[in-house]
């Protein structure tokens, strides 16, 4: 008799073992644990790229990975781009996310704290600023310069020649 118990045993997958009656059945629907916990940050895992390509002006910074970007490093990257091209004319994301500290030293409790900063959360694939340029060697020092100041990985693209294709034709 127990040897037929043991061969009656399932392979359960590893996550859900702790959710077994005696290794035999699983328990009911509203008592499965959340095996995915929720995460409200800026996912790292590595996904496929679908650069959507604004093309305001001539050169584009695009993000290559997801990244929580504080407004102060967006604003040192856009004075950084400023410096080095010479224009005024550029488009920039803008951190619209607070973000909350409580006070050093307070104790648990007594409410939410105060907001200390503000984030962009940027996605991987979106543009993170466009700008206009006189040449190209000013606008790759511009973009070099505005990558030390951001912490994610980035590339430039050049706004292709030549007239956009619409399709009409369905």
């Amino acid at each position: 008799m127990a040897a037929s118990a043991t061969i009656m045993r399932l392979k359960v997958f590893q996550p859900f073992v702790g959710c077994m009656k005696n290794n035999l059945t699983l328990l009911t629907k509203l008592q499965v644990p959340n095996v995915f916990p929720c995460c409200h940050r800026a996912t790292k895992t590595p996904l496929p790229l679908r650069y959507k390509y604004m093309d305001r002006y001539h050169y584009g910074i695009y993000a290559k990975q997801p990244a929580l970007v504080k407004d102060c490093a967006l604003e040192s990257a856009g004075l950084a781009i400023v410096r080095a091209t010479k224009t005024k004319e550029m488009y920039m994301v803008t951190a619209d996310i607070p973000v909350t500290r409580k006070p050093l030293g307070s104790k648990m409790g007594k409410g939410k704290g105060k907001v200390n900063h503000y984030v962009a959360n940027i996605m991987a694939g979106k543009v993170v600023f466009e700008f206009n340029c006189d040449n190209e060697a000013q606008a790759f020092e511009a973009f070099e310069q505005a990558t030390y100041k951001l912490p994610m990985r980035t590339h430039l693209r050049v706004k292709p020649s030549g007239k956009k294709e619409i399709w009409t034709n369905f």
